[in-house]
């Protein structure tokens, strides 16, 4: 049995998520990246263990990368992954593998996407740059 957040923790990470959410749709990647990292300083050690820090240092991974950040994102898909059960989460996988294609590890970042691609299939890069998908084609991993 899984253990669970205690309910008033939980409803404040869960708040502060949110809260990061919806700065990051309004263009202030910064502000929520702060909110999530105060979500991440309520989980109690070891924080690894939670699926929440898990979906926290996704997050803002997916903000940094946004910025630009991508050896800052790469670190924190990174922790994502060694989170919870991070290491199967398409979206984690996606956020390593395109970071390290982005900082020219393109042999790296393939097994990655892979694995990105077989826990999502092909939805998981309807977001992303078309050359993420187009090298595991090119590797003759995918038709």
């Amino acid at each position: 049995m899984e253990e669970e957040l205690p309910d008033d923790i939980y409803d404040r990470v869960s708040d502060l998520s949110e809260r990061g959410n919806d700065l990051l749709e309004a263009g202030q990647a910064d502000a929520a990246i702060v909110a999530w990292q105060s979500a991440l300083a309520l989980l109690p050690e070891p924080r690894r263990k939670w699926e929440a820090a898990m979906w926290l240092h996704a997050s803002i991974g997916d903000a940094q990368q946004q910025q630009g950040e991508t050896e800052a994102a790469l670190l924190s898909f990174q922790e994502a992954a060694e989170s919870a059960d991070g290491y199967a989460n398409g979206f984690v996988q996606l956020g390593i593998g395109t970071c390290l294609f982005d900082l020219g590890r393109k042999a790296e970042s393939t097994d990655h996407l892979l694995r990105a691609f077989m826990a999502e299939g092909e939805e998981i890069f309807e977001e992303s740059d078309p050359k993420y998908f187009d090298h595991l084609r090119s590797q003759k991993l995918i038709d």
